[in-house]
């Protein structure tokens, strides 16, 4: 009997009680839950394999534990480095003159033919290829342009002097004796050195060497600067620059030196490399980019050549990059051995 008068005798009351129940629940939802989470289920025994499983599929995301399993797969091998760009990755897997691990290509669809090929030849190598997206490829190798390749190699180290004497296809070795090697004191700038290397192979000169103190590696940025010549082309080090160009001298070889200033030069004749003859095996040396050669190194040089500007420079500007300098000395320099016939 009160259960059937209960409706009908306070309606109201029963209305404020669901609107009451309501508002408790949104209330407890609202303040027991962390923001932007979903609210545990109750807390008891029966309820912990719940409270597990929630944290399984909230706490490690399925976007989270593919990013690990992404970290984990692209972690590099000790002493590694990463190559980037398909002029010097296709040079170095072509040449191979360093230890490679894996090739690292952009995921796209059709995919370039330039990327296919490299695949090609990195799996006849037996080299793992993965293809990653490009945000992978910019970790890699730190934003650089990578055109979409990178390679895990080993660092590519100097060759030593002494086999610099070793003859090697591609010498200048006629008879007139005109060969030509270029030093490199202190050069300190990653792309410079590249572009001086690119510059020497495509110019012609038979031997590069560098200073080892005080100078750039060969890095994977110079390998891109000097669009993979680095990866062809031997350079050679010497801790002892002036004992190594003395002796070149003793032997006949004639040494000379570049200048952006001819009035800094004291003791050494200077003269415009388009005045310049050669007829003997040739050095010819270029100093870093700050200071220009050294004093020591000036004093084992026969002459010093110098570019002579084509107009009146403004104060502050009076010199050539030192990439481009060296570009515009060989040009001058090794077009007489196209005009002799060499």
């Amino acid at each position: 009997m009160e259960r059937a008068l209960l409706p009908r005798l306070c309606p109201r009351a029963v209305r404020l009680c669901r609107a009451g129940l309501r508002f408790r629940c949104s209330r407890g939802a609202e303040e027991g839950a962390p923001r932007g989470r979903h609210p545990l289920p109750p807390a008891g025994p029966a309820s912990r394999s719940g409270q597990e499983l929630w944290r399984a599929q909230h706490d490690s995301p399925r976007a989270g534990r593919g990013k690990e399993r992404q970290a984990a797969s692209l972690e590099r091998t000790k002493g590694s480095e990463i190559l980037f760009g398909v002029a010097p990755c296709g040079l170095a897997l072509a040449r191979a003159r360093r230890a490679l691990f894996r090739l690292f290509l952009k995921e796209r669809r059709g995919g370039g033919a330039l990327r296919a090929e490299l695949g090609l030849q990195a799996a006849a190598r037996g080299l793992p290829v993965l293809h990653v997206p490009g945000r992978a490829l910019d970790a890699l190798c730190r934003g650089r342009p990578h055109q979409g390749v990178c390679l895990e190699a080993a660092p590519l180290p100097f060759r030593s002097l002494r086999d610099a004497e070793e003859p090697q296809a591609g010498d200048a070795e006629s008879g007139s004796g005109r060969r030509l090697w270029l030093a490199l004191e202190h050069i300190q700038d990653p792309m410079n050195l590249g572009a001086l290397l690119r510059s020497a192979y495509f110019l012609g000169v038979d031997r590069v060497v560098a200073t080892r103190s005080n100078s750039c590696p060969l890095t994977p940025i110079v390998s891109k600067a000097s669009a993979g010549v680095m990866e062809v082309f031997d350079v050679y080090s010497t801790d002892d620059l002036q004992g190594f160009l003395k002796a070149k001298s003793a032997e006949g070889w004639e040494v000379v030196g570049t200048v952006s200033r001819p009035e800094d030069v004291e003791d050494v004749p200077v003269i415009s490399c388009s005045e310049f003859q050669w007829d003997k095996p040739l050095i010819v040396v270029i100093g870093s980019e700050g200071e220009g050669l050294s004093l020591e190194t000036q004093l084992q040089c026969q002459r010093m050549l110098a570019i002579p500007p084509g107009r009146a420079l403004h104060p502050g500007i009076d010199s050539l990059n030192v990439s481009v300098a060296a570009g515009i000395l060989l040009h001058s320099i090794c077009s007489q051995k196209r005009r002799h016939g060499d």
